[in-house]
């Protein structure tokens, strides 16, 4: 913006002055136009995250021995987020044949357990040539003119028969339980071949042959159900093969949409394509997002507890059923709602 100083000292807008003026050429006055409303709608959508969108990746079928764990591990990719993006809540229950979607990556692994074992094996190559060199024994660090003498070169007769002390089985158990308190200590494990080691590795053990496969993780106290209604469509991958960043969730239209969980509202307002949108902040870096709305009864800045009404649902699409969009994520990354609700 120009001011400019009148004559008589007064300011006046330089540049509203000539934008309305008639030598002002209307080619300038069209380019002015398109930049504040390009501007205007940027800082209308900047908040706001798609609640679809194309991803990277590729589909793998299951085979014979493969595991979530082990696919996952193959891919090089967390557990979790497969399960979330498949809607795999429970890992026993993938079958062979069934196809799982691998988000981000760019080739298919034909073979997971070959892949996998390959990765132990360099693992443990890595993890040898890193490693400290052995500690020496007293005995070999014992300078040679200080070596103990062989007991066959002593007479019992030099020896005082009241000194004589036959070792007793609970003497010979302490000091063996002794040895294995400081072989732990100095290795951090147990001696190989020792029962309590064997029985630990056991345990720690799955069927992959490693390290006991990472459980899922769920949080289902956090949020609440926004509406009640049914899920018509799940997060991750469809068969159209975009990727949905939350879930659509059937309900009657004007019903009341609740906060699922305390926290501040960063934005409220209407959007191109979605419709009112809403998103609330909570503690522990998550957010939610609520599109598809009529009616919002929260403004920016609000304080929202949980179970708060902070909208209605808004109309259905091509007089079908009505939704709610509903997004939860965590540092701005899209998690499937179905592993936190209810």
């Amino acid at each position: 913006m120009i001011l400019s100083e009148n004559m008589d000292g007064s300011i006046e807008n330089y540049t509203l002055k000539v934008f309305c003026s008639n030598r002002f050429n209307m080619k300038w006055r069209l380019i002015i136009i398109l930049f504040l409303s390009v501007n205007l709608l940027y800082a209308c959508t900047s908040h706001h995250v798609k609640t679809a969108r194309k991803t990277r990746g590729v589909y793998h079928r299951v085979k014979a021995g493969d595991t979530l764990w082990s696919i996952a591990k193959a891919y090089n990719i967390n557990v979790q987020d497969v399960a979330e993006a498949n809607n795999i809540t429970d890992p026993k229950l993938i079958a062979q044949n069934s196809i799982i979607f691998i988000p981000d990556a760019n080739q298919v692994i034909d073979d997971v357990i070959s892949s996998v074992s390959e990765k132990r094996s360099s693992a443990k190559t890595t993890q040898k040539e890193g490693e400290a060199p052995a500690v020496k024994s007293r005995k070999e660090e014992m300078p040679v003119d200080k070596a103990p003498v062989k007991t066959d070169d002593i007479s019992s007769k030099d020896v005082p028969k009241s000194k004589v002390k036959v070792p007793s089985k609970e003497d010979s158990k302490s000091r063996k339980r002794k040895d294995i308190e400081n072989i732990s200590a100095l290795t951090g494990r147990l001696p190989p071949g020792n029962a309590a080691e064997q029985k630990a590795e056991t345990k720690s053990k799955g069927k992959n042959g490693g390290e006991e496969p990472e459980k899922l993780k769920f949080d289902k106290g956090r949020f609440i159900w926004p509406v009640k209604g049914k899920v018509r469509s799940g997060f991750g991958i469809q068969p159209n093969g975009m990727y949905n960043n939350g879930i659509k969730i059937a309900a009657r239209e004007g019903t009341p949409v609740l906060a699922a969980a305390s926290g501040t509202v960063i934005f409220s307002n209407s959007l191109k394509d979605y419709g009112d949108t809403i998103i609330i902040k909570h503690e522990d870096n998550y957010a939610t997002v609520y599109t598809n709305l009529s009616k919002r009864i929260v403004k920016t800045d609000d304080l929202i507890k949980k179970g708060g009404r902070i909208a209605l649902l808004g109309s259905p699409e091509n007089k079908g059923e009505a939704y709610l969009n509903f997004e939860i994520r965590h540092k701005n990354k899209a998690r499937n709602p179905l592993f936190f609700l209810p």
